[in-house]
């Protein structure tokens, strides 16, 4: 018999219309249940293991609402969203999209690049009225991620990159699927000049049998000489992989092993399990979802207890079903040391938890060059001090995480009035990421196309 543990307002999948939902635990599992008056009732699975779940809101920090409203009233939540008086978290990564172009075509695609059927590519100013809705929506630190589309489309990036910078915001990452910055060496260099601090790097695995299904081309080769000219400027990178049951998910912990073989460029691998909007290759069924607790799971498999799940934790600043993260010390010989571990339980304290997260991400991600006794922190010695575990945890350090985005068949209020990661529009509101690129099952979008499409 199936335990009602909760209530929430959901979307259809086919009108979109806001919907109320149920969640409940069957055989240990969590689902979310909903029913529009006109198209019927859906039954997904949101959770695996329901005494888990329920645990994990004893993470749940106390959140800082933004500092203001676009919306002072919301009428119809999610429809109205801009952010509204109901939201609960403020900002601590703005998505500034500057095209919709791209130089793939590749058969996941969130923002349905070179397919949606208009043009988005803005002049400089229109992207400086966005920049500055982050300067007065936001309170520093601002960390601003540059999407698209692919960003290394346009010739001007550097430009807009400075540009930002002289407007105050402190951390630009550029979110890209390496392509460019893998063959263009001075492109790279113009981008690090002018205040990149790193990038956000489409990276599906290391086997090309994978691209072709991910991104319909062998791009293994491309994807290692961008991470070679990322080295050579000193430019961080996460590797940023879309995790799809049959295509990706036996391969995740080649991808970490391979990511702690290239630290310190690269400083982190952000799992993101595939949602179902914009273009996606599998059915939206619960045997095509990967649910974190799953991820998590595999994890541990392929890297042989490296990481385990126990050190895996929400990072508190979204909803404490949104994420997962580890920070692990990585050792000459490759080996993980992590850090994290749910064995402490929950924090003391989880106030301004958004704060600190701008802070570590701008801190953690950014490339850093130097140990604090000016050492070399890549001679391989390990005389087991100390000492020595903190000059290489400085520089020599990988986190492991993973979101689970929301699409229209798994997205909750409960989630989406806690994010913390909102794309910006053109007529100065900041939408919920997931929100912003939800799409019914027809490809309809909630809010990407009446943004854009103007």
């Amino acid at each position: 018999m199936a335990e009602k543990i909760g209530e929430t307002n959901a979307l259809c999948p086919e009108c979109m219309k806001t919907i109320h939902a149920d969640k409940i635990v069957e055989n240990d599992d969590v689902y979310i249940v909903k029913t529009c008056p006109e198209h019927g009732t859906w039954k997904v699975k949101i959770w695996s293991g329901a005494e888990n779940y329920k645990y994990l809101y004893e993470f749940a920090a106390v959140p800082k609402t933004p500092e203001k409203f676009a919306i002072p009233q919301v009428k119809d939540c999610p429809h109205d969203c801009g952010l509204c008086n109901q939201h609960l978290q403020h900002s601590c990564v703005n998505v500034v999209e500057v095209t919709n172009r791209c130089n793939l075509n590749c058969p996941i695609c969130f923002a349905t690049a070179n397919g949606c059927g208009y043009d988005f590519h803005p002049d400089i100013e229109t992207i400086r009225g966005m920049f500055q809705t982050v300067v007065d929506y936001v309170k520093s630190p601002r960390c601003v991620q540059l999407s698209g589309g692919e960003p290394t489309v346009r010739d001007d990036l550097p430009e807009i990159v400075k540009m930002a910078k002289d407007m105050g915001i402190e951390h630009i990452e550029v979110n890209t699927n390496a392509v460019r910055i893998g063959k263009d060496m001075e492109y790279l260099k113009a981008l690090k000049e002018a205040g990149v601090d790193d990038f956000y790097f489409q990276f599906d695995g290391t086997d090309d049998e994978i691209y072709m299904k991910t991104r319909g081309r062998p791009l293994f080769d491309l994807k290692k000489k961008a991470i070679e000219n990322c080295a050579e400027v000193g430019i961080g990178i996460t590797l940023v992989v879309t995790v799809t049951p049959g295509i990706n998910l036996h391969h995740v912990g080649d991808i970490i092993r391979f990511a702690a073989k290239n630290v310190p460029t690269v400083k982190g691998v952000h799992f993101q399990p595939i949602a179902h909007f914009g273009r996606y290759p599998v059915e939206p069924t619960d045997e095509n979802r990967v649910l974190l607790p799953d991820l998590a799971r595999e994890i541990e498999i392929q890297t042989k207890g490296m990481l385990k799940v126990d050190n895996f934790m929400p990072t508190s600043c979204s909803n404490v079903h949104c994420d997962l993260k580890s920070l692990s010390v990585v050792f000459a010989d490759g080996s993980l040391f992590p850090l994290t571990t749910m064995a402490l339980g929950p924090p003391k304290s989880t106030d301004e938890i958004a704060d600190k997260t701008r802070k570590e991400v701008s801190q953690l991600w950014r490339y850093i060059e130097d140990t604090m006794d000016g050492e070399d922190p890549t001679r391989d010695k390990d005389d087991g001090s100390w000492r020595t575990f903190i000059n290489r945890a400085k520089t020599h350090y990988l986190t492991v995480s993973a979101m689970a985005f929301q699409d229209v068949w798994t997205g909750e209020v409960e989630r989406w009035e806690r994010c913390c990661i909102h794309v910006v529009t053109l007529d100065g509101k900041l939408i919920p990421f997931c929100l912003f690129n939800t799409t019914a099952r027809d490809g309809t979008t909630l809010y990407r196309r009446k943004t854009f499409c103007q």
